[in-house]
């Protein structure tokens, strides 16, 4: 395989994974996108090292039902490739106020991913958590895209 076509497959495994996978529902939808022996940090909720499936679904299973997680901008690398996106976590409860059940969180990071057979082995997330709250996740996601680069950049997960 070339290396652009190496590339472009890693690509669209990290879409996928982000779109399919963090955001599909459950705490095994990343599973097909990730090696069995997958190392995962999530900076601000497990800095530790998460290892295997098992351990990434203990911590994901958690948040799977109410989590999406969409790819922003690609960065591409000779090690892997790097990825900013948007996260909303549906607020089900009256944690952030009555006010704002079936709203929806929202905020910006960024993931490092490296690759082995065509899957992820190592994932690292760099986040803040929540930085604000959107009544459609959906249609939240959609505005920022219409965004300018420089526009979106001067925004702080709102």
């Amino acid at each position: 395989m070339s290396h652009h076509a190496m590339k472009s497959a890693e690509l669209e495994t990290a879409r996928r994974l982000f779109e399919e996978g963090w955001s599909g529902g459950h705490a095994e939808a990343p599973f097909p996108f990730l090696t069995d022996d997958v190392v995962m940090r999530d900076i601000l909720a497990h800095p530790e090292a998460m290892r295997g499936h098992a351990a990434i679904a203990t911590f994901f299973g958690l948040v799977a039902k109410k989590l999406r997680v969409w790819p922003e901008e690609y960065f591409v690398s000779e090690n892997g490739i790097a990825l900013t996106w948007m996260a909303y976590i549906r607020i089900e409860g009256d944690e952030a106020g009555a006010e704002n059940r079936g709203r929806w969180h929202c905020g910006e990071g960024m993931s490092r991913l490296e690759f082995r057979d065509g899957k992820v082995c190592l994932e690292i997330d760099y986040w803040r958590g929540p930085q604000g709250i959107c009544d459609d996740a959906l249609r939240h996601f959609e505005e920022r895209r219409r965004l300018s680069r420089e526009q979106r950049g001067a925004r702080s997960g709102t």
